[in-house]
């Protein structure tokens, strides 16, 4: 078996293992990325770039209360200092934009180009840094084999050519980064934590994300963090299968929250159970545990007008989300009025006598403008449709959606340093976790993704740095743009 000697061997070649291996080697450590997948940036690649986090620490830990509040405070202190990096690195990224994901900012950025320069600072760097594609991490080596939590050493790594045997190489390494992209492609691992039909939800996210790193770190003794069950996705037209839609289908049949949050939303039985102002990336986990996990949107023209024809962000782009649906065979309705509507929904098997009630109810509490009527046991939780559905003009829609899980909230335990921890909070010496490998910002609530990945990159490589007493990496002080220094509370 071939032996290859490097300072850092990074597993994954998405936003945070690029991020990760592209400050390692401008520091000075001799990088090697391997990527499973036959092209860099993993899931990112299918996103529309929202670079966003939560505006303030307060508002975070409202929003997600039982993420790891360490955790999530070190993120928002280096989430606009990456911002500018990005923009002095010629990164193109648009204003910033209010109202992503109920709680924070975002700044719309190009994918391909942040990925292109990650590749140019890896591969031009005077270390010999490289990436390989169509390659994996098999398992990982430790000073003392089989002992929970031995320092870790190198690992083994399989190489795959078309029409070639595979081919394994030891890689001795001072240190190892996990950052493979998370567990949701795996049915025995979305059965074990998120439970019983945890792995018959629609899977949106890139193919190699099977929870290679997380059961590497297990195998070597590294701890779970809190949230397992839970994780991130968008409610999505249906009935889909995963094997049956291409990625690039992914953002226009989501069903995002501006459009949910104005709809009314019930399950089979013809009833609400959940407040639709959450957000579908709540309402989403929501949604998984309903009978046959099937949920129903009703809406006005004016909705559709207003909320699922026209682009929700920068590089979101304008698109019919209910042509784009029916294009797909999904169940899409129209009708002149609330009674057709029904009768629709009764054909796709929903109650139409319940769902008749739960409109007119839900009608009369917004008439009412009683908040804490609408929190009534008997249609649910609160709503924000604008107005009440029989005011509006028809024709009405109805939609059916699924849950969809884009990536696992929950991972391997690590530190503010990027650190793998054992169950009892002990670092293991020699490897570092990034992105969604790692667990412990989100719980339910969503504190981040692009952006996250990013951060937690740049945080092993900190630490590699550290160790290897290399140069820190350095963020620009000062946002550099069209020749003008702005600072970084110009971002604000």
């Amino acid at each position: 078996m071939e032996i290859i000697n490097v300072d850092v061997l990074v597993c994954g070649g998405g936003m945070s293992g690029m991020a990760c291996a592209s400050f390692a080697a401008e520091a000075g450590a001799r990088t090697l990325v391997i990527e499973k997948q036959g092209e860099i940036g993993g899931s990112s690649n299918y996103s529309a770039g929202m670079f966003w986090a939560p505006q303030t620490y307060e508002k975070l830990r409202n929003w997600v209360p039982q993420g790891d509040p360490i955790l999530q405070k070190a993120f928002l202190d280096d989430y606009l200092p990456v911002v500018q990096f990005m923009r002095a690195s010629g990164v193109p990224i648009a204003k910033r934009f209010d109202g992503i994901m109920t709680i924070g900012i975002g700044f719309p950025i190009e994918i391909s180009s942040l990925h292109k320069l990650h590749r140019k600072r890896i591969e031009s760097s005077r270390t010999s840094s490289e990436i390989l594609i169509n390659t994996s991490v098999v398992k990982l080596i430790q000073e003392e084999a089989g002992v929970a939590g031995s320092p870790i050493t190198g690992a083994i790594i399989c190489k795959k050519s078309p029409g070639f045997p595979a081919v394994y190489c030891e890689i001795k390494a001072k240190i190892v980064v996990l950052a493979t992209g998370g567990f949701q492609g795996s049915p025995d691992l979305v059965s074990r934590y998120l439970g019983q039909g945890g792995n018959k939800i629609f899977v949106r996210s890139n193919r190699g994300s099977v929870g290679d790193g997380l059961k590497l770190a297990l195998e070597v003794g590294g701890g779970t963090s809190r949230g397992m069950n839970s994780y991130y996705g968008h409610l999505l037209a249906a009935p889909l299968q995963s094997e049956d839609v291409n990625p690039r289908d992914y953002l226009p049949l989501a069903q995002y929250p501006t459009e949910s949050k104005h709809c009314l939303l019930v399950n089979e039985a013809g009833r609400r159970f959940a407040d639709e102002s959450m957000g579908d990336e709540i309402i989403n986990q929501y949604l998984a545990r309903q009978e046959n996990r099937r949920g129903f949107l009703i809406f006005s023209e004016k909705v559709r007008l207003q909320h699922c024809v026209t682009a929700l962000f920068p590089n979101a782009g304008d698109v019919d989300r209910l042509q784009k649906a029916k294009e797909h065979g999904c169940n899409v309705g129209t009708a002149s009025t609330l009674k057709g509507l029904l009768d629709i929904l009764h054909e796709w098997g929903v109650d139409r006598v319940q769902a008749g009630r739960t409109i007119e109810e839900y009608d009369r509490v917004v008439r009412l403008g009683d908040r804490d009527l609408a929190c009534d046991a008997s249609i649910g939780a609160g709503g924000s449709v604008p107005a009440p559905l029989v005011e509006n003009e028809g024709p009405f829609h109805a939609m059916e959606v699924q849950p969809s899980i884009t990536f696992t909230y929950g991972g391997i335990s690590i530190d503010s340093k990027g650190h793998a921890l054992t169950a009892d909070c002990a670092r293991i010496p020699g490897l570092l976790v990034a992105g969604v490998d790692a667990g412990g910002f989100s719980n339910v609530g969503y504190a981040g993704g692009l952006a996250l990945a990013f951060v937690t990159g740049l945080w092993a490589a900190r630490e590699i740095a550290l160790q290897l007493g290399l140069p820190q990496p350095v963020l620009p002080p000062a946002n550099v743009r069209d020749g003008e220094d702005l600072p970084i509370e110009a971002l604000l």
